[in-house]
C-alpha cells in the first residue's frame, strides 16, 4: 500500500547536520525518550467510533450494496486452492520488494532490507489507527533515526516519496480511464474526456512539482513566512541567516536528489502498483470472475483514490463499497466481486497489520536493550 507519511510533523530542517547516513564512529545514539503521557480520552473514543464505523460499512453495509449474502461470498472464498493463497502471497511480497527501489532511492544510505523494514512497519501502524499516517510517518522517524540518518535525510525522504505517491494516484486512474474507453464501445466519449481531465491534472501537478524543484521562489515565501510566525509561537529563531535560508538549503539538497534519482523513483513506484494490480486481477479470476483485466485496473484505480478516505483504519469499508460497486457496475457477479476485493484488501491491509506489527515489536525491544546497554556504558 501507499506509504504512511502524510500529516506528521517532525523537526524543521536542519535540525541535524548532512543528508547521509552516519557511521558507526560517530558517536550518534538514539533521542531518548520522555515521561510517559496520558491516554487521551477523546483519542479513545475516535478510534473506537472509527472501527465501528469501518464493522459496520463491512459487514452491513458491503453485502447490501454488492447484492450478495455473506453465504454466497463465503462459498465464493471456499473455492481457492492453498497454492494460490501462495501465489498470491509471492506476489505481495514481491510488489513491496519492488517499492524498495523508489524507497532505497530517496534515502542515500538506505538498504533494500531497511527500506522493506520501514513500509511494513509505518504501514502496520497506519492502518490500525485513524488518520494513522501521523503515527506510522513518527514510528519511521524514529527507526531511521536510531539507524544514524539525519532528520533533514528523513524529512526529504518523506516528501519526495509522497511527492511519487501523489503522482502515481493521478496517472493511475487516468490510465485506467482511457484503457476503459478503448475497450468499451458504451459511453467511449465521456470515458476519454474523464481521461483527459486526470491527464490535464496531473501535468498541471509535474509543472507544479518541476517548478517547486527548479525555482526558489516558493522555497523563499515558505521560509520567510515561517521567520515571520516563529517569534509569536515561541519557537527559537536559528541561528544564523533563519528559516529562510534553511528551506532554500533543503530545497537545493531535494532538487539534487530528485534529478540523480527520479528514474529509480518511477520504476519503484510504477512497480509496486503494477504488482498491487496483478494481484487483484488473480484474485477476480481465481475465484471465478470473467473480468477483463481493464475492469479490474479501473477498480484498481478506485482503491487508489478512496484510500485517501481515512476516516476508518486503512480506509476500510469505504474502499471495500467503491470497488465492489464498480466491478458489479461492469457486469462481475456480486458474490464473486465481493469476494476477490476482500481477499485482496486481506493482502495488501490485512497481512501488512501482524507482519508489521511483529517487525515493530522486534525493533522496539532492539531498541530498549541499546539504550539499557548504552546508559550502562556496554557497547
Amino acid at each position: 500500500m501507499a506509504l504512511p507519511l502524510r500529516h506528521t510533523k517532525p523537526p524543521l530542517p536542519g535540525a541535524a547536520a548532512g543528508s547521509s547516513a552516519r557511521g558507526p564512529g560517530s558517536g550518534h545514539r538514539p533521542p531518548q525518550g520522555g515521561g510517559r503521557r496520558r491516554l487521551d480520552p477523546w483519542r479513545v473514543v475516535e478510534g473506537a467510533a472509527s472501527f465501528l464505523l469501518a464493522g459496520v460499512l463491512l459487514v452491513w453495509a458491503l453485502p447490501r450494496v454488492a447484492g450478495a449474502d455473506w453465504s454466497a461470498i463465503r462459498d465464493v472464498l471456499g473455492v481457492l486452492h492453498p497454492l494460490q493463497v501462495a501465489a498470491l502471497t509471492v506476489v505481495w511480497l514481491v510488489g513491496l520488494w519492488v517499492q524498495t527501489i523508489a524507497l532505497a532511492a530517496a534515502m542515500p544510505g538506505l538498504s533494500h532490507r531497511r527500506a522493506f523494514f520501514l513500509n511494513l512497519t509505518g504501514s502496520a501502524v497506519s492502518n490500525v489507527l485513524p488518520l494513522g499516517g501521523a503515527a506510522g510517518t513518527a514510528l519511521n522517524y524514529s527507526t531511521s533515526r536510531s539507524w544514524g540518518f539525519s532528520t533533514r535525510a528523513f524529512l526529504r525522504w518523506a516528501l519526495v516519496t509522497n511527492i511519487w505517491d501523489t503522482l502515481g494516484k493521478l496517472v493511475i486512474p487516468g490510465v485506467a480511464l482511457l484503457w476503459l474507453a478503448i475497450d468499451s464501445m458504451e459511453s467511449p466519449k465521456s470515458m476519454v474526456r474523464a481521461a483527459v481531465a486526470a491527464l490535464v491534472l496531473l501535468a498541471v501537478l509535474v509543472a507544479l512539482v518541476w517548478f517547486v524543484v527548479h525555482h526558489e521562489l516558493g522555497a523563499k515565501l515558505v521560509g520567510r513566512a515561517m521567520d515571520a510566525v516563529a517569534p509569536h509561537l515561541r519557537r527559537r529563531h536559528p541561528p544564523g541567516p533563519g528559516y529562510t535560508a534553511r528551506v532554500l538549503e533543503f530545497r537545493r539538497d531535494t532538487a539534487a536528489l530528485v534529478a540523480k534519482v527520479w528514474p529509480r523513483l518511477t520504476v519503484g513506484k510504477a512497480g509496486y502498483a503494477a504488482c498491487q494490480a496483478l494481484l487483484l486481477w488473480l484474485c477476480l479470476t481465481w475465484l471465478g470472475g470473467d473480468v477483463a483485466p481493464s475492469v479490474a485496473f479501473a477498480a484498481f484505480a478506485a482503491e487508489r483514490v478512496l484510500s485517501l478516505a481515512v476516516i476508518t483504519p486503512g480506509a476500510t469499508g469505504v474502499v471495500e463499497i467503491g470497488m465492489v460497486g464498480m466491478l458489479v457496475s461492469f457486469g462481475t457477479d456480486p458474490a464473486t466481486a465481493t469476494a476477490a476485493v476482500l481477499l485482496y484488501r486481506a493482502f495488501i491491509i490485512g497481512m501488512e497489520i501482524p507482519t508489521g506489527g511483529v517487525l515493530t515489536f522486534w525493533w522496539l525491544l532492539r531498541h530498549r536493550d541499546r539504550r539499557t546497554h548504552a546508559s550502562r556504558g556496554k557497547p
